[in-house]
């Protein structure tokens, strides 16, 4: 069945690939969106119905070329996905200005331009679905997690405010805060402790669910953890 159009933001080898592979899965034509275009190529290679193009989230003039090649491919998008982020764990005296701004530019500054040009090309249809990665940072900021705290909060206000003005335009609009480490050969090894690494193809479930909510019971927050809560 198809479904439409999906464009992940930020198609990485974690949790964006999951969320490629699921709304695949779930009879959409994807298109994968990151920096590298031949590790995109490379990575999705065996499934003719997902595009892949390179895009810099964080520069709006190369978003939004990559969604004009996206839109001419496959049309509009009837699900946009913004995944890019950026982690800086340091002590607050330590966190240089130029990594505040780094993690706010790809967390933050990146959802800004996807939710523009997705909300562009729904809007005449009238319906879409709009999905940050958010983080629990952004409710409970914990020690040396400054930048990135402050990142995911104006993502989350980001996304409550469009919310607003684009649900009754038909446009849902959502945000996962993801309650601790997603599993990764990174995560791993640096977690003794692997049952409770976050799974991504889990991760990806839920978006795919968020995405198709009845317009009757939208969800606009929702967090997504494992059986144990971090840090711990």
């Amino acid at each position: 069945m198809d479904q439409g159009y999906a464009m992940i933001c930020g198609a990485g080898p974690g949790l964006g690939a999951a969320l490629v592979r699921r709304f695949r899965a779930g009879g959409y034509r994807v298109a994968a969106l990151a920096r590298n275009e031949a590790n995109l190529r490379e990575r999705f290679a065996d499934d003719a119905g997902i595009d892949c193009f390179a895009a810099d989230a964080t520069d709006a003039t190369s978003l939004a070329q990559a969604f004009a090649r996206a839109h001419a491919a496959g049309g509009a998008p009837a699900v946009a996905v913004a995944n890019s982020a950026a982690w800086k764990l340091s002590p607050f005296v330590e966190t240089s200005a130029q990594d505040f701004e780094h993690v706010w530019r790809a967390s933050c500054l990146s959802a800004f331009n996807v939710a523009q040009e997705a909300a562009k090309l729904m809007l005449p249809a009238g319906k879409g679905a709009i999905i940050f990665t958010g983080s629990t940072a952004q409710m409970r900021a914990g020690s040396n997690f400054a930048a990135m705290a402050a990142a995911k909060s104006a993502l989350r206000a980001l996304s409550q405010s469009i919310a607003r003005e684009l649900g009754p335009k038909g446009i849902h609009v959502a945000h996962v805060a993801i309650d601790g480490p997603i599993d990764s050969a990174r995560t791993r090894a640096a977690n003794a402790s692997h049952e409770r690494l976050i799974d991504p193809a889990g991760i990806a479930d839920v978006y795919f669910a968020l995405a198709h909510q009845p317009r009757a019971a939208w969800s606009n927050e929702i967090d997504v953890r494992t059986f144990s809560e971090w840090p711990a």
